[in-house]
């Protein structure tokens, strides 16, 4: 004879993803999710789909891909602009309109930092056909206070002077320490081969607190004085792109082929990613020294565009990752835009990220009702629930609830254990009511079921809270 319950609770999210190729959905906490696209969790207990990408400024003629963003603003006013490559383009876009200041010979990825009232940019080596090292005065591009740095990869500035990498001969190039009149002078002075033994080449620079970080693919070196470097790689994981490097108000976060780091100063970096570990495996080698980031608004969360992924068999476009870190939860975005580059800046009126395309527009990240127009798709799937105390005892379900705000229209739908592994069933759509009612057509028994719930908006924000049971039959062991 079987058995009735009803009135079953499955716990509300509020431990976001967590995935079943790291913890086995037989020991994952109820309150998190297999999967979850285009949702967050910042507040505990739902998942609240996320804003969209809301253009700023106008679209830059010709609609080419954007291939890197810097700033540069003055120290004694409120000027300030945004730096934009096209390709072999440079614009400045002030308030939102884009003027050209530089082309440039080729369309390697452009690298910038800020010394004063110049903005200082490389865009490669001399044997990748990089354009000399120039500076940016808020109006045009020249040789002002470039000393005799050399064409380089990356450029950062550490104890009163400018550094520059060139890659193809493992140097690293520094100026003299800039004199009271703020001159420029020297840049021919170099650090050579940074532990040859190694046989990487150097991918970033970061400034942070005591030393200037030299990044290689699996290594980083401290150098704080051209007198005073490590010999020896000071960590074993380094990575493979410079704008996968995010400085947050609590360390330095990046991206290695082993997963996302967070490194503070007195310690050794800290792999963050393990709940996520077979979407971190997933991601394509040759995005490895295109992936970039950024932090939200609030500075709490870090983003990481990965590319194009596939997870149990699905494939998603233009995956974000991105880690809350107060609560060291993961959640995953998805957009139909090509992003190519982001950027945290100070436009005068808000301090926010923004994004760059293929097609040329800046959009404000988190902001708007839709992805520059497009509708926000969003799926939550939770893991396998067995909704009684052993996993042998067969079930059957005819009534489920699901608790939601402004989530009308979405599809609320369910696999069970005998399902393959692209087999979803519909139970049915959320209706207006905050608490939508629904039969479930469920013919067999079955040990577990999952429910998913996806959909299309580009209106209110909507949040989804969970499913109940209603009514569940035990009808025992097989």
């Amino acid at each position: 004879m079987s058995q009735v319950y009803e009135n079953i609770k499955i716990p509300y999210p509020k431990e976001g993803i967590i995935r079943d190729a790291e913890i086995s959905n037989s020991i994952s906490t109820e309150d998190s999710v297999e999967l979850a696209i285009n949702t967050n969790f910042d507040s505990l207990g739902a998942a609240t789909v996320r804003r969209g990408l809301e253009q700023y400024g106008d679209a830059i003629a010709g609609g080419n891909p954007i291939t890197s963003l810097g700033s540069w603003s003055q120290n004694s006013s409120s000027n300030r602009r945004m730096l934009i490559q096209v390709e072999d383009e440079v614009y400045a876009n002030n308030a939102g309109t884009n003027t050209l200041v530089r082309s440039l010979s080729n369309s390697n990825k452009g690298r910038y930092t800020q010394y004063t009232d110049y903005t200082y940019m490389v865009n490669g080596n001399a044997t990748a056909g990089g354009d000399p090292v120039q500076t940016y005065d808020g109006t045009t591009f020249g040789t002002t206070n470039t000393g005799d740095l050399p064409e380089g990869d990356h450029i950062e500035t550490y104890d009163g002077r400018i550094w520059v990498t060139d890659s193809s001969v493992d140097r690293l190039y520094y100026t003299d320490i800039v004199d009271p009149t703020g001159v420029i002078t020297g840049g021919s002075e170099y650090i050579g081969k940074l532990s040859p033994q190694d046989g990487e080449s150097f991918t970033a620079l970061h400034t942070y607190i005591r030393s200037l970080l030299v990044f290689k693919q699996n290594h980083i070196y401290r150098v704080y004085s051209p007198e005073a470097v490590d010999p020896y790689p000071a960590y074993f994981v380094g990575t493979y792109s410079q704008e996968s490097i995010v400085e947050a108000k609590d360390g330095l976060y990046f991206h290695h082929s082993s997963g996302f780091y967070k490194f503070t100063y007195n310690g050794n970096p800290q792999e963050i990613s393990r709940r996520i570990s077979d979407v971190v495996s997933s991601i394509d080698r040759s995005e490895y020294e295109d992936i970039f980031g950024w932090k939200s608004k609030d500075g709490n969360n870090i983003c990481w565009h990965v590319g194009d992924l596939t997870l149990d068999g699905v494939d998603y476009n233009n995956v974000v990752v991105r880690y809350t870190i107060s609560t060291e939860i993961w959640t995953l975005y998805s957009y139909r835009k090509d992003l190519r580059a982001a950027i945290n800046f100070d436009t005068g009126t808000i301090i926010a990220p923004f994004i760059g395309t293929a097609d040329s527009i800046i959009a404000e990240f988190d902001s708007g009702k839709s992805d520059l127009g497009e509708p926000i798709f969003y799926e939550l799937i939770s893991h396998w629930e067995g909704f009684t105390d052993t996993i042998s005892k067969q079930k059957k379900i005819s009534e489920v609830s699901y608790y939601h705000e402004n989530a009308a229209g979405s599809n609320l739908s369910y696999k069970v254990d005998t399902d393959g592994p692209h087999k979803w069933s519909q139970i049915g759509k959320l209706d207006e009511k905050t608490v939508t009612k629904l039969s479930v057509p469920i013919e067999r028994p079955f040990h577990r079921m999952k429910y998913r719930v996806s959909g299309e908006t580009s209106g209110d924000r909507l949040r989804l809270y969970g499913m109940d049971i209603i009514r569940l039959s035990d009808l025992g062991s097989d």
